[in-house]
Order: C-alpha cells, then sequence, then structure tokens
C-alpha cells in the first residue's frame, strides 16, 4: 500500500512538473508549434491541413514534411481549449506524464523489484531532458511513450498489442522507426522471445515503417536531414581522390570510399550524444531546447551511469546474464536514428529514446553501489546522495521556471504574438504593413494568433512562404531591413506604408524616419522596430 501511494506521488509530481505554467514556459511559440495548432484547427474546420490536403499523411512545416500524429491528437484539445499555447502544449505534457507511469510497470517487469521501479521512474519524472521536452509540444515524446509502451507489452508476451503500440509511434516521429527495427531482434534473443511469433512481427514492422515512411511525401523530412544529404556531400571524399592523382584507382578506392566517410561522419555524430558536455553540460540542440546552466542529465547521476554501465556490461557478459545488456543495447539503439542526420547535433529530439536506458542504467547504478555499503555507511550514502539530487533539482527547477523566461529568448519567437497584432492594428491604418521575416516572423504567426478562418485561407490558394508575399496588407520580405528594399518605390507609397524591421540589423535614419514602436523580446531588448516615412517638406 505504501509504495503505491509513492507510485502515486511520483506520478504526480510527474504531471505538475509538465502541466505548472504550461502557456507561459517555455516563453513564446515556436514556429513548429505554431504550424501544428493551426494545421489541427484547419482539420477540425475543414478536414484539410492548411495546404488544402484531405486527411494527410504527412504535414509541411515550413517545406519540412513531418508525421502526422501530433496534428490529430491536438483537435479534440483546440476544439475544447480553443486556439492557443495551451491546447497545442497539453498533449505532449499528458503523454510525458504517462510515461512516468507506464516506465514504471515495465521497469517492475524488467527488475523485479518494486524499489529499482520506483526509483527509475522517480529519476524520469524529475529529468531535465525529458521535463524540458514534453513541455514543448515535442512530437517525439509522444512516440516515445508508445515505444515503451510496445516494449512493455512484447515483454508481457502481448505481441499483437505491442506490434499496434509500434505502429502508432511511427505515426508520430519518423525517429522512432530505426530505433524500433534496431532495438527489436536484441529484445527477443537476450530476453529469450526468439519465437516465430516475434518474427513475425517485426517483418510486419518493417513493412509498415517503409509505409508510413513513404506515405504522402512523409520521407521528406527525412531525406532532407539524412547523412546522405549532407550539405557539401561528398565533396571531402572526392578532394581525397584527386589528391591520390595518378595512383592507381583500386588503392584510392581503397582508402578514400563512401563506407569509410559515412561511417566516420556516423561515429563522429554518435559519440557526441554520449559526452559529458551534452549529457551533462550543455544539452544539445535545437537552440530552442537549450537549458541554461543545467545538462540534460543531472551531475549527481554521472558517477551511477558510469557504475551501472559498468557492471551491466561485465555482468551481463561474464556471468550471462543476457537480459543485463538490453539497457545497453536500447542506449546504443536510441542514438542511432540521431546519428544517422546531420541537422542539429547533438540533438534532444531525435536521441529522446536514450531517456529510458539511461535512466534504468543510473538506477541499477545506485542500487549496486549501496550493496556496497552497510549500516551507518549505508545512512550516510543515501543521504548525501538525497541531498545532492535535491540540490541539482532545485538547479534546474529555479533555472528553467525562472531564468528561462528572460534569458536569451531569441529562439522560441518570443516577440512573435506582439508583432501579430500591433501588424493587424497598423493594417486598419495604412495600406501596407510590410515587414521583415527574421526572428521567424512567418505568416503562420499571424494566421495562427489571429486564429484566421482555414477554409477562407484555403479558397485563397493556401499562400506559400516566399520573398515579397502578399496577404491582404501584409507584405513579407526577406532580409532584417525592408526599407531598404523600397528605396526606389514612389514617396507616395512609402508615405502609405509602415515598415516592421529588425532592431538589430537596420539603419534608421531619423531625419526619413519614424519609430512609432519598438516591439522587444521578453528579456527587454529591442526586436522589431515599427518605423513610418516622414513627409518630406
Amino acid at each position: 500500500m505504501k509504495r503505491n501511494l509513492l507510485l502515486v506521488l511520483i506520478v504526480f509530481v510527474g504531471l505538475f512538473l509538465r502541466l505548472y505554467n504550461l502557456s507561459e514556459i517555455p516563453v513564446g511559440l515556436h514556429g513548429d508549434e505554431v504550424s501544428i495548432g493551426y494545421n489541427a484547427y484547419s482539420l477540425l474546420k475543414t478536414a484539410r491541413d492548411q495546404d488544402g490536403n484531405f486527411l494527410p499523411l504527412s504535414f509541411d512545416q515550413f517545406g519540412n514534411f513531418r508525421a502526422p500524429g501530433y496534428e490529430y491528437i491536438d483537435i479534440p484539445f483546440v476544439a475544447i481549449l480553443g486556439l492557443n499555447a495551451l491546447a497545442v502544449r497539453l498533449p505532449a505534457a499528458i503523454f510525458g506524464s504517462l510515461t512516468v507511469l507506464i516506465f514504471y510497470y515495465f521497469l517492475l517487469e524488467f527488475f523485479g523489484k518494486k524499489s529499482s521501479a520506483l526509483l527509475g521512474s522517480f529519476l524520469l519524472a524529475i529529468l531535465p531532458w525529458h521535463i524540458n521536452i514534453s513541455r514543448a509540444s515535442s512530437e517525439a515524446v509522444i512516440a516515445s511513450f508508445f515505444v515503451i509502451f510496445g516494449i512493455y507489452l512484447v515483454y508481457r508476451d502481448k505481441y499483437i498489442w505491442g506490434f499496434a503500440s509500434f505502429l502508432i509511434s511511427f505515426f508520430f516521429y519518423h525517429a522512432a522507426g530505426p530505433f524500433v527495427l534496431v532495438f527489436l531482434p536484441f529484445l527477443f534473443v537476450l530476453s529469450k522471445r526468439n519465437r516465430w511469433r516475434s518474427w513475425i512481427v517485426y517483418a510486419v514492422l518493417i513493412i509498415g515503417f517503409v509505409v508510413f515512411l513513404t506515405a504522402g511525401s512523409g520521407k521528406g523530412r527525412v531525406s532532407q536531414v539524412s547523412l546522405l544529404n549532407i550539405p557539401g556531400g561528398t565533396r571531402d571524399l572526392i578532394q581525397s581522390m584527386d589528391e591520390d592523382g595518378s595512383q592507381n584507382p583500386l588503392l584510392t578506392r581503397f582508402y578514400h570510399n563512401k563506407l569509410y566517410f559515412y561511417g566516420r561522419l556516423f561515429t563522429t555524430f554518435f559519440s557526441q550524444h554520449i559526452s559529458p558536455d551534452f549529457l551533462f553540460v550543455n544539452n544539445g540542440k535545437p537552440e530552442r531546447y537549450r537549458l541554461y546552466w543545467v545538462g540534460n542529465l543531472y551531475f549527481i547521476e554521472a558517477p551511477f551511469l558510469v557504475f551501472g554501465f559498468a557492471v551491466l556490461l561485465v555482468e551481463g557478459i561474464k556471468k550471462k546474464k543476457y537480459p543485463w545488456l538490453l539497457p545497453l543495447v536500447w542506449l546504443i539503439a536510441g542514438i542511432v536514428p540521431a546519428a544517422l542526420t546531420w541537422e542539429d547535433i547533438p540533438n534532444v529530439l531525435r536521441a529522446n529514446l536514450m531517456i529510458p536506458a539511461l535512466v534504468m542504467i543510473i538506477a541499477f547504478g545506485f542500487f549496486e553501489a549501496l550493496t556496497l555499503t552497510r549500516g551507518f555507511v549505508k545512512t550516510l550514502f543515501i543521504g548525501i546522495c538525497a541531498f545532492l539530487l535535491f540540490q541539482n533539482t532545485s538547479v534546474f527547477l529555479h533555472n528553467y521556471f525562472y531564468h528561462s523566461k528572460i534569458h536569451e529568448p531569441w529562439f522560441r519567437s518570443a516577440s512573435e504574438e506582439d508583432v501579430v497584432f500591433t501588424a493587424d492594428e497598423l493594417s486598419r491604418q495604412y495600406q501596407e504593413v510590410v515587414m521583415s521575416t527574421e526572428r521567424n516572423n512567418n505568416l503562420i504567426f499571424h494566421l495562427f494568433y489571429l486564429k484566421f478562418d482555414p477554409l477562407e485561407f484555403q479558397r485563397l490558394g493556401s499562400p506559400k512562404e516566399e520573398d515579397g508575399l502578399r496577404f491582404s496588407k501584409l507584405v513579407f520580405r526577406y532580409g532584417p531591413c525592408p526599407i531598404e528594399q523600397f528605396k526606389l518605390e514612389s514617396e507616395e507609397r512609402l508615405l502609405k506604408a509602415v515598415f516592421i524591421v529588425k532592431s538589430s540589423e537596420c539603419e534608421i535614419n531619423p531625419l526619413k524616419w519614424e519609430t512609432i514602436k519598438t516591439i522587444s523580446t521578453p528579456d527587454g531588448l529591442p526586436a522589431f522596430y515599427v518605423v513610418r516615412r516622414l513627409s518630406q517638406v
């Protein structure tokens, strides 16, 4: 009974840390979040995405075609709560919280001890990495929930339900596919579930992943960030081959070949995800997920991660406790989806399936270290660990819920809501509102915050982002200073227009231009200036 109450408390802590002030923190809605919300709104109103596609299997987010799961699951939240930050972020926060619960039951099945399962679920509940991505409309979090649930079901020999859970994860995040396809064979063999039913499920999963990947334009995003499409391509490889001059072509191919070239890139990106810098110091990319002064894991967890890894590896091989190798295989498989890409490395989203393995190893390492202590030393050891964990957690929560609102909030479009309503007000006074697209000032933000009718947007042809895009009275121009592009326009047109320019990269001549408003980021620094042409007498 006592341990059941502890589980309820742990789940409550996880839920609270993922829901508290969710609409305000993280500060600002990023472009991907806004795109998710408006597409869910469009589906709710028209059964089509913003581009007019009927119930699509992939969504175009700024030219990146992504898995569709989040947009569909967000529909009821938008229907009930309206088109706002809370409605967009709530699905990931809820599934992130549910992951704490399902992870407990998996750990109970794996370790066979409630104490290990409780510690593991508690560590996940307070983990900076998982809290961070659970609060920011991350489809990776929902996919991770279904992957863990699928593994739990397979562990319980419920193959069909496990298979269904894996398929659902593909529907949310493409990176779930490579992980599942790499990890499952090891799960079957190491846990002695190497049966014909297992391999039938595995074969069907391969087919299912290929179908999801190729449906619609789903493979577009995968191919964009794939190692095979890294900017510059094989330029360095070709250069090395050219430098060999007249050497025997076979020898040149032996020394310089694509297998070695891409293998080296994969190894480089793989290693960045297990570096102390990524795990404990700077916590990786994209920049909008950066936790300043905090890593993805707590410092106190470092010794237990190393110790747990060593014991699992040695005992798993030496004493043939092969199931003990599963967390290590899970860790490696969790890095594979991220290491197969080049963009934003090391990546907290594509590598998020590392998280359960890391927590398993840390929890195991703690209890193994605990067995080496006795009496007063054991009590002292637990007390010191508890204090350090409390201190590490307090620092993270303080930095996240207080400092993140004002510390360099440049990567989350934190000033965009003000830009939208300012532009909307100005459009009633001027014939044109000409805006810079810097700081991610894109049309989608205006559609989202103004709740523009999706049916009307589709009737207008679903205009795409481009330099010079005109939408009603709004004109979007690439570059920080659109007034430079209007120098040759007639004085009459300039006087009837107002400009929103990037503050730091646009020189305003006070003799010719009047600054009528400054739009700032939450840290108080100017992001945009609203300027108008002065009449030349």
